[in-house]
């Protein structure tokens, strides 16, 4: 409901002017790329900056004395020129910050003086640039705390321009998510005079310190910082008010690097956590419940943390998280060592109980030999996914694995022949199954197979993986056999097993806001990088992507650089060979 600051009532030729308060509408609040004072007409959602003209003007006529361009009046989507008679439910807007004078002749013959008193937000950076409310944005903060400095090209000051004379001056800055909660707000904002992004007569400009928009409370409440950070959320706003106006600035990724700009992407991630056995308990939260909670308020912080490069993976109390049993031995894996030819054998398998034989040829490749088994057991009435692997270091040529599911898409289950028979006769094809056992821990990859990931690590992910290369697979687990591993990725490479996966196990997220273990490895993920910064340069362990960083402090590896977001953008964009970003266009927010 459109509200208006009125000053004066009684209709005296003695009595004082009607005074309104308005903010020079310059932000977007319709969100199309343009100032809603250069607005021809006003979609409902551009006009959340206009005040209702007082109902005592209803069929006046207003003549504007002094400040022309300075203000216009709408009914509705129509602008109402000076000159004619305004109607009950007109609006004012403010165009530019000065002061208006009009009179009003009202339906019953007397004048009314009237000003308008428009204030102006503006937005300027640490190298003293001003940032267009409606043109460009706010984004994240990412620099430790620190004392101002113009190499923060997060931070921005934000300008309250003033008609000169203008009374109430307090300010406050409030931070809003893309959904419209308040997050954080910075009451009686401290402002400084300071010179006015643009000279305007008769105009003076107040200025805050530089504000911070940081992903979290940690980072909110250091001492040095605290009284100009504030939590922010990529996709949300930051809002200036004084005298009861507002103007807004929009959040998304970083407002230059060597991609241009960075707006706001969403990254589609499907998300599982495994039980310890078959209708057990799941890996993290007790219960189905709670582990469902746990992760999402994981992937929350993982969410904001990467807001730093306009990446998010979505509201994360609408992620669906699914809790799902260990899978069933239904894939068999052939060449799953040295990745050798076949020496001339047979394989001798159950599939549900059905045998399947195949008689293996001297010579035969591993492609060649998958394919035949394959065949054999679709016969048996099977459906079989074929997926090569990355060759291993010490391996001659690439595994095979054939993953075996029912007619009706449920996963079948593959032993041996005999209990006490091999699965084939060959000595140089190897034919293992795969099998995920979480109570004694998932065995997780070694540097000489980290390219493929182990036979169970493959069985665990492709009973899940929904054949999309461009949405992420995230998995967690109870705990990884031996000690030290709380997390693991696979990113895309020239051949791979698997792609864009993340292995995560309670460790992992008990890590949290110490080692940002989830960020950490999607970050493995996003930049396609399987290495570290730390690794061939300094070590900077505010860096999320340091590889031992471990510190809950605003100085732990939470940072993300500018390059990492540009590298982001290459590698994981919209026009990478496979895209994991879709672009997450803004949407007009309700700002009470």
């Amino acid at each position: 409901m459109l509200a208006t600051n009125v000053v004066g009532t009684r209709s005296s030729a003695a009595e004082p002017p009607m005074t309104v308060v308005l903010m020079a509408d310059t932000d977007d609040d319709d969100v199309d790329g343009r100032a809603d004072g250069e607005e021809d007409a006003l979609p409902v959602e551009g006009r959340a900056d206009l005040v209702a003209l007082d109902a005592a003007l209803d069929g006046a006529t207003l003549k504007l004395g002094a400040g022309t361009g300075k203000a216009r009046v709408w009914t509705g989507t129509r602008q109402v020129p000076f000159g004619s008679r305004v109607a009950l439910g007109s609006a004012w807007q403010g165009l530019t910050p000065g002061r208006v004078e009009l009179t009003a002749r009202l339906k019953n013959g007397r004048e009314r003086n009237i000003v308008l008193d428009i204030r102006g937000v503006a937005m300027r950076d640490e190298a003293n640039k001003k940032v267009d409310l409606a043109k460009s944005h706010a984004s994240l903060e990412r620099m430790p705390p620190a004392a101002p400095s113009a190499q923060d090209t997060d931070a921005l000051r934000a300008i309250l321009e003033l008609p000169d004379g203008s009374n109430d001056l307090d300010a406050t800055v409030e931070s809003y998510s893309a959904s419209g909660v308040k997050l954080d707000a910075l009451a009686h904002v401290a402002l400084a005079p300071t010179q006015c992004p643009e000279t305007i007569p008769n105009v003076h400009c107040l200025e805050t310190a530089p504000l911070r928009f940081v992903v979290d409370d940690v980072d909110r409440a250091h001492p040095l910082v605290i009284d100009r950070s504030m939590r922010s959320e990529v996709g949300g706003a930051i809002v200036m008010r004084s005298g009861g106006r507002k103007q807004a600035i929009r959040v998304l990724g970083p407002r230059a690097s060597d991609v241009g700009p960075i707006g706001r992407f969403k990254v589609r991630i499907r998300t599982h956590v495994l039980r310890a056995t078959t209708g057990g308990a799941p890996a993290i939260g007790g219960n189905d419940a709670g582990a469902i909670a746990m992760l999402r308020a994981e992937l929350a912080l993982a969410s904001a943390t990467w807001g730093q490069c306009g990446v998010s993976f979505g509201e994360a109390s609408k992620l669906d998280v699914a809790v799902v049993d260990p899978p069933a031995r239904h894939l068999v894996s052939l060449g799953d060592d040295l990745g050798l030819p076949a020496s001339g054998g047979e394989i001798k398998l159950r599939v549900d109980g059905k045998p399947v034989d195949v008689v293996i040829a001297r010579g035969t490749s591993i492609e060649r030999a998958s394919h035949e088994l394959a065949a054999a057991i679709t016969k048996a009435g099977f459906i079989v996914t074929t997926s090569s692997n990355a060759r291993i270091m010490p391996g001659a040529g690439n595994s095979v694995d054939l993953s075996v599911k029912r007619l009706n898409g449920t996963l079948a289950s593959i032993d041996a022949a005999r209990r006490d028979a091999p699965l084939t006769t060959d000595t140089t094809l190897s034919v293992r199954i795969g099998s995920v056992d979480p109570a004694d821990g998932i065995e997780h990859f070694g540097d000489m197979d980290s390219m493929s990931g182990t036979l169970e690590e493959r069985t665990l992910v492709k009973a899940l993986d929904d054949g999309d290369p461009t949405s992420v697979e995230l998995v967690v687990v109870p705990y990884f056999a031996g000690s030290g591993r709380i997390g693991e990725s696979f990113i895309t490479g020239d051949s791979p097993s698997m792609r864009n996966v993340v292995l995560l196990d309670r460790g992992g997220i008990r890590a949290r806001r110490s080692s940002f273990t989830l960020a950490h490895e999607l970050g493995h993920v996003l930049l396609e990088a399987p290495g570290h910064p730390d690794d061939y340069a300094i070590d900077t362990p505010t860096l999320l992507m340091d590889s031992d960083a471990s510190d809950s402090s605003p100085f732990g590896p939470r940072r993300l650089t500018v390059a990492e977001c540009a590298r982001v953008i290459r590698q994981a964009g919209p026009t990478s060979r496979t895209p994991l970003l879709v672009p997450w266009p803004l949407a007009p927010i309700s700002l009470k």
